[in-house]
């Protein structure tokens, strides 16, 4: 199975550092991107990647997901925060967003969706179990 390459967007800073350290750590490669705006132009170029959105730095709403999901049918998001509940996006996560990963992030949690994600792009006919 091909691992997906990751777009970490994240404010600027260490977060976005700490997330795409990890990721090269579990031999992904990660691209860091800034900025929601960022987002939408790097998904033009690469249509086929995992996404994960700082939800503690980066402004996130329901339409914005909704709309990027329905232009990039194939998208794979995880959300990432140091909160358990983000109120305003209860009912993204898991349509969405397939998952929120608490922060600090578990490197074993992070791999089992990220391998789910490859092995969903490897076989697009199978859904993605948590």
């Amino acid at each position: 199975m091909e691992k997906p390459g990751v777009l970490v967007v994240a404010g600027d800073g260490q977060p976005s550092r700490d997330v795409c350290s990890l990721l090269a750590e579990l031999d992904y490669a990660a691209t860091p991107i800034h900025s929601l705006k960022n987002l939408v132009e790097e998904l033009q170029k690469a249509p086929k990647v995992a996404v994960i959105l700082d939800l503690d730095s980066i402004q996130v709403n329901h339409q914005f997901l909704r709309g990027l999901r329905k232009v990039h049918p194939q998208l794979h998001l995880l959300g990432i925060s140091q909160l358990s509940f983000h109120p305003g996006l209860e009912e993204v996560i898991g349509s969405h967003l397939l998952a929120c990963l608490i922060k600090p992030l578990d490197a074993e949690e992070l791999c089992f969706w990220l391998r789910s994600i490859g092995e969903h792009l490897a076989n697009p006919e199978g859904e993605i179990e948590a």
